[in-house]
């Protein structure tokens, strides 16, 4: 039995499978065009072309079925920290629906909530609080995600936000400095701050690498899959075209700069002791050159990129890797 973990993007679909989820033992790494462009399907044509594009998947890669795993977009879930009260076990699980209600921006008879608590005092005072993570999503959506591979003869044993996978793939430790996590897709990025190797908030930008190909594609006469080659091939770098490529994708990571930005007041202003001391950069848009300079620059911050098969061992893809963090940390979750 091995894992097969998917993420699919409105780009791309990216499929990994493992031996098992400690000896991170690739079998199979890959990445092909959504013809679709869909993610969640919304009426019963685009459910009837999903799921027979999910099928064709499964047979023609010969893809394990025993332990599938799926990422959730994030714009498609709501996760938030709170700080509250000290409570036990029995207590908490009867106040987290009503935490819930104030919280996640979702009616209550349409919300599959799931949380976690990320720190708790040892002993109960008369001051103490404790803060957990609330996961919310629509049942609705989640329903038809399932439905659609049970339908192909498929039961995912996860389920879990994009967001949560990468952090898992990256392994990130209480020891670590305060962390910018930057997942950058086709439509939107999600910006997520870990602080204490604890997540903190995340939030969605809209800035998303298509805007860029659109752009590239217009001004130079292109199609959209030479628009991205030249986007990751060449991207900041002045010395290419004279410039002008630069100038048509500076002001996208401009509008990108700004989030982060954002994301690190919003940080500072809660936790004035604390600052952020890195970005990580993660998704296939990640690679494009001269990126990691230009934030690095802007924002005097050390910038990296994943790097979600350090620790692994087999058919490694040898070609955008930085697209296969979600798999990854899929992969690594223990059920």
């Amino acid at each position: 039995m091995s894992i097969t973990a998917i993420d699919i993007g409105a780009h791309s679909i990216k499929i990994i499978v493992a031996k098992d989820n400690k000896n991170q033992l690739i079998n199979k790494a890959i990445e092909i065009p959504n013809k679709l462009g869909l993610v969640v399907p919304k009426n019963d044509q685009e459910i009837l072309a999903f799921s027979e594009m999910i099928a064709n998947l499964f047979h023609d890669y010969k893809l394990d079925q025993s332990d599938v795993r799926l990422s959730l977009p994030e714009y498609l879930v709501t996760s938030k920290v709170i700080e509250i009260p000290f409570l036990n076990e029995a207590e908490l699980a009867s106040a987290i629906g009503w935490q819930a209600e104030q919280a996640i921006p979702i009616p209550k008879n349409d919300l599959v909530l799931q949380y976690q608590v990320l720190q708790k005092p040892e002993k109960k005072t008369p001051n103490a609080t404790m803060k957990v993570l609330l996961v919310g999503s629509r049942k609705s959506i989640v329903e038809k995600i399932n439905n659609i591979f049970l339908n192909i003869g498929i039961e995912a044993t996860i389920l879990e936000t994009q967001i949560f996978s990468i952090i898992r793939s990256l392994d990130i430790l209480s020891s670590d400095p305060e962390t910018i996590i930057l997942q950058m897709g086709k439509s939107s990025n999600d910006i997520a701050v870990i602080a204490n190797g604890m997540f903190e908030f995340v939030f969605n930008s809209k800035t998303g690498s298509s805007l860029i190909d659109g752009a590239i594609a217009q001004s130079f006469n292109l199609d959209i899959k030479q628009a991205e080659e030249y986007k990751i091939n060449y991207g900041l770098d002045q010395s290419q075209m004279e410039g002008k490529l630069t100038q048509i994708i500076s002001p996208v990571i401009d509008n990108l700069i700004i989030d982060l930005q954002k994301a690190i007041r919003f940080f500072t202003q809660n936790h004035p002791e604390q600052k952020i001391k890195r970005i990580v950069l993660s998704g296939g848009p990640a690679a494009m050159k001269g990126l990691t300079e230009k934030i690095s620059q802007a924002l005097g911050i050390e910038v990296l990129q994943v790097a979600p098969f350090a620790k692994a061992k087999g058919q490694i893809p040898e070609k955008n890797q930085l697209s296969f963090s979600v798999c990854m940390g899929l992969v690594a979750r223990k059920l």
